[in-house]
């Protein structure tokens, strides 16, 4: 057992790490879809259209919450550069504990929260947790084996795994040492793109599911997934350390 609760190589874990950070990311973006009117919290471009086109019908409850909803995301992004510079003195791996736990409580917050009442004002405005939260993982959780990835998103993930998918075919074809080299590499980039997706595309089907049948006590699991995140995280980090 080397030691260690969960017998995995140092890199296995960091991998099954991400991949639930993605399970919890497709829960939360499904439950965004279908329980609050296709409000997807995980990114901005469809918040930002679903703004202009309140501003066109008029509708200013919900033009006021998106706008207070995407500035909510803007100040997870800040503070996700600047927290760990004020509390850790830019100690990335105390950082990235601490914003597991933000997260946590978001989505403990996100579950306690009214949501006829809210909902019923703007289905945006119930989200502003996951909002923020969402901000904190993009700009923390950034790459995975120094592969930069999202674990919230799967636009660029795409592009990415089409990229390196294909320089991978190209390099495979060469005969140098070199190349047959390179072509190693970008596989293995490929294949991190598409564990992350797989893990995305797993937590959206699962969480539409969950959806119907927990509703917001959804929230709950999330946070849950979000703390057992960070007590495997600390495990590993003290073990480390010792």
């Amino acid at each position: 057992m080397n030691g260690y609760s969960i017998s995995l190589p140092a890199q296995r874990r960091e991998e099954a790490r991400f991949a639930a950070l993605a399970v919890n990311a497709g829960f939360a973006g499904a439950f965004g879809s279908v329980y609050c009117s296709h409000v997807f919290a995980n990114a901005q471009t469809g918040n930002i259209i679903s703004l202009a086109a309140e501003i066109h019908s008029g509708e200013w409850a919900g033009v006021a919450s998106r706008t207070v909803a995407v500035g909510l995301f803007v100040l997870g992004i800040y503070l996700s550069i600047r927290l760990p510079y004020l509390w850790f003195g830019g100690d990335q791996r105390r950082w990235k504990r601490c914003c597991l736990l933000i997260e946590t409580a978001c989505f403990i917050l996100q579950g306690l929260l009214p949501f006829e009442l809210l909902a019923g004002i703007s289905p945006a405005m119930y989200l502003w947790p996951v909002f923020f939260a969402s901000a904190l993982q993009y700009n923390t959780f950034t790459a995975l084996h120094g592969v930069p990835v999202s674990t919230l998103f799967t636009t660029n993930n795409i592009r990415q795994l089409t990229l390196h998918a294909t320089i991978w075919r190209q390099k495979a074809r060469g005969l140098t040492p070199a190349s047959q080299e390179e072509a190693r590499q970008e596989r293995r980039i490929s294949l991190i793109y598409i564990a992350v997706f797989i893990a995305f595309f797993g937590g959206i089907l699962g969480g539409v599911y969950l959806t119907y049948l927990m509703e917001t006590r959804l929230m709950f699991l999330c946070a849950g997934i979000l703390f057992a995140v960070w007590a495997w995280q600390r495990w590993d980090d003290t073990r480390e350390s010792a």
